[in-house]
């Protein structure tokens, strides 16, 4: 079976330094991988170099998704692919309102999206899912939110634009701890196609009712972050530990409990 995400001896620069030193990486349909490590370590700057940012030059290696080469592709395409980030540190967009980029992200994909009301009515089930404040939907992308109204806002983003490959780069961050059990319970209903969909006893139309990508069940995340807190609402299939640009270590669940013991230095 071909891996959904396939990164191969990744090396890649940031600010003039090289950060990623040979990453190798594979994601299948289906799982949760954690990316843990120190400060500095490059989970970051893998993000970003999966998605294109401007600021990371990539030097050597290889980088697929279901088996197209990323790196000719600029960060609109991957997106449209099927890859989606959420940031550390989320942009606040002034004159974007929230729903208005919804429907635009969507439009841009050739999806048919209701328009007004319908749209917005739509939405309420997962703004109840995320714990978001639904008045949220009328103000402009992320302007003014709280740390952990920004991180719902991406959570509800990521339900609606249903990506194939989701990637949070600290997404606990900003959120107490009914915020990441909330959230993670979000991240299992994405996971899954059935308990993701708009109840259908509903009149509003589903997500796979008023979308066209047919992109199907298959999907995969990826968290990155310092803690494995989320990992007790959250179970992944694989941990991967980050030092010094490369992933010196890979399991499974245990290492969260051996990180959150022993602390990163001991794991090699």
């Amino acid at each position: 079976m071909m891996p959904l995400l396939e990164v191969k001896n990744l090396r890649a620069r940031a600010g003039g330094k090289e950060i990623l030193k040979g990453i190798d990486l594979l994601v299948n349909s289906g799982e949760v991988h954690f990316i843990m490590g120190p400060n500095g370590s490059g989970k970051t700057t893998l993000a970003h170099a999966l998605m294109g940012h401007p600021g990371v030059t990539v030097s050597d290696g290889v980088m697929r998704l279901d088996g197209e080469d990323l790196q000719a592709l600029p960060p609109e395409a991957r997106a449209k692919k099927g890859l989606y980030l959420a940031f550390q540190y989320p942009a606040e967009v002034p004159g974007v309102g929230m729903i208005s980029y919804l429907r635009t992200v969507l439009a841009s994909r050739g999806e048919v999206v209701p328009r007004g009301e319908e749209f917005r009515a739509s939405l309420a089930p997962l703004v109840l899912r995320v714990r978001m404040n639904q008045e949220l939907l009328d103000r402009n992308l992320n302007e003014g939110f709280s740390g952990g109204e920004k991180k719902r806002s991406e959570i509800l983003q990521l339900h609606v634009l249903h990506p194939r490959l989701a990637i949070l780069d600290e997404f606990d961050s900003g959120l107490d701890v009914d915020g990441v059990r909330a959230t993670a319970e979000s991240l299992r209903s994405w996971m899954s196609p059935v308990r993701s969909q708009i109840s259908p006893t509903s009149d509003i139309p589903s997500k796979t009712e008023w979308t066209s990508n047919g992109m199907g069940p298959e999907r995969a995340l990826i968290i990155i972050t310092h803690t494995g807190r989320v990992s007790e609402f959250l179970k992944p299939d694989a941990v991967h530990i980050m030092k010094d640009g490369v992933i010196a270590r890979s399991g499974g669940a245990e290492l969260v409990r051996e990180v959150e013991e022993t602390g990163f230095e001991s794991l090699a």
